[in-house]
This record gives C-alpha cells, sequence and structure tokens, in this order.
C-alpha cells in the first residue's frame, strides 16, 4: 500500500495488523525514515492500493508511533469509509489504454523492441503491452531492459516473462499482453512505484 503525501513523499508499506475491537491498524514502517516521519506529522493519511484487481483507497487518522511483532510500525484508527473501484474485463477482450506514458526497450540477443509497462505493484509484478508478433514464452528472461521517463535516467532493470496472452485492443489492433517480473534493486523498484502513483497522475 501507498500513500502520497503534501510534501511529494512517497509512503510505501504494509497491512499488517487490524484490531476490530479498539479499532486501530498497524503498518509496517517504510524504508524512506522521511516518508515515516511525513505520516506521523499528518493528521490524516489516504492510502491506496491494489487487491484482485480493484483499486481501494481509504483514510486513517491519528497516526503515532508504535511497536508490532517487536518491529516499529505506525498505529492509526481504522478507516470510517472505504473506496474500491473494480475494473471489469471482458472474456474474449481485454480493454487497455492505447498509449501510455511509460515507455520501456526491451533485447532478446539482437533483438531489440519497445513495449508500454502498464502497471507494476510493489513485488514488481507488472504487465507490458507490445507489439503482437514480438516472439516472446514464458521462462523468457530478459536483460538490460530500459524503462525511459521523459524526464529522468532510464531505469535498467532485467524482466522475467511470467505468461504471453495475444489479446485485442479497444481499436481493433492486436497486442501481445505480457504479464512479467520486474528483477532489480528494491530502490529500482520504489522509483517505479512513485512514477505510477505521483508523476503520472
Amino acid at each position: 500500500m501507498s500513500a502520497s503525501l503534501p510534501s511529494k513523499v512517497l509512503f510505501l508499506s504494509r497491512l499488517v495488523y487490524v484490531e476490530p475491537v479498539r479499532q486501530y491498524v498497524m503498518l509496517s514502517y517504510s524504508e524512506h525514515k522521511p516518508a515515516n516521519s511525513a505520516v506521523l506529522a499528518a493528521r490524516s493519511v489516504t492510502f491506496r492500493c491494489n487487491h484482485r484487481g480493484a483499486q481501494v483507497a481509504f483514510s486513517c487518522a491519528a497516526p503515532r508511533q508504535a511497536v508490532h511483532a517487536q518491529q516499529p510500525a505506525i498505529q492509526a484508527g481504522v478507516p470510517t469509509q472505504l473506496l474500491a473501484l473494480q475494473h471489469r474485463r471482458a472474456v474474449s477482450r481485454v480493454p487497455v489504454p492505447a498509449q501510455a506514458n511509460v515507455g520501456c526497450q526491451l533485447r532478446m540477443g539482437m533483438l531489440s523492441f519497445d513495449a508500454r509497462l502498464m502497471d507494476v505493484s510493489l513485488d514488481g509484478m507488472g504487465f507490458l503491452l507490445s507489439e503482437d508478433t514480438i516472439p516472446l514464452c514464458e521462462g523468457t528472461r530478459l536483460q538490460g531492459a530500459r524503462i525511459r521517463h521523459p524526464e529522468r535516467e532510464p531505469l535498467v532493470v532485467d524482466i522475467e516473462v511470467r505468461h504471453v496472452a495475444r489479446i485485442a485492443l479497444a481499436d481493433g489492433r492486436r497486442a501481445a499482453r505480457i504479464g512479467c517480473r520486474i528483477v532489480a534493486a528494491p530502490e529500482a523498484l520504489e522509483e517505479l512505484i512513485r512514477l505510477f502513483i505521483i508523476d503520472l497522475q
């Protein structure tokens, strides 16, 4: 789960405990200390996460320092409201955006081809969109892929292909939807999450 704070600091965390009787939740500390300080200084924080294809948002009030399972944590009040947006998909047709701002250059041996990174999760799982003629199959590892951003240096990562599906876009064109795992240092994955949550909003 993540929280976009007024200071533009990105807080990345996990929900580790819910106390239904005393009405509080416990969140793990972020690896980014300024983000922890920003959350603790706020009166209320809105968090966002993805769960089974749905985007979920909720607010927690009065965050404060705490300890859970002998680890530092952040305690906050149980949210009184939760907003979930479910993206429905047809069985035979997967509507995805025709354009995305996150380009990705992939290399496979002597071949080089372009794709678009459409989504990525905190554990590096995501999917790419490319031309349906690209010869990719499950189990392929693409080393040295370059994820481009118009205002930053490219991020260099490895990509493990988990599955490939041939789909039809909303405009009728054919494309390949590549389920993958992005293999990178935690700092690079955090940068990707920051790109999707803050820079592309």
